[in-house]
């Protein structure tokens, strides 16, 4: 056991002196390396203020529309002044039903009394 850690220890050192002497070799990399995420972390910074601005004109238009929709004390008063004037109406026509039904009572009981009259004339020419 102890063996398999000292391997494992030795073969992190050699490891990392290998990695040390490659970038050594190398050092363009990461420069090359360091320009292409900053040229990819610009590009997405692009596409998100683009994106930002997007989503600013689209609030914007529906913050617009919004003030221009009536407001909930608008739409109230608007609905009471409408069932005013439909109760208004309601209640005139239900007084010229009511004086309808009235002149029609009394024409009916004229026309009982006139009819009784008739046939107590017929009765009394009978006899």
């Amino acid at each position: 056991m102890f063996l398999q850690r000292l391997a494992v220890l030795i073969g992190g050192f050699a490891a990392g002196a290998l990695v040390r002497r490659w970038q050594a070799h190398d050092t363009a990399a990461p420069q090359r390396s360091l320009d292409r995420s900053s040229r990819e972390w610009k590009a997405q910074l692009r596409a998100h203020d683009h994106r930002l601005s997007l989503l600013e004109t689209r609030s914007d238009r529906h913050e617009a529309r919004l003030k221009e929709l009536p407001s909930t004390v608008q739409i109230v008063s608007a609905m009471d002044e409408l069932l005013g004037k439909a109760m208004s109406g309601l209640e005139g026509r239900l007084a010229a039903q009511a004086r309808s039904i009235e002149t029609l009572q009394t024409t009916v009981s004229q026309t009982d009394e006139l009819l009784e009259r008739v046939l107590e004339s017929l009765d009394t020419l009978a006899r």
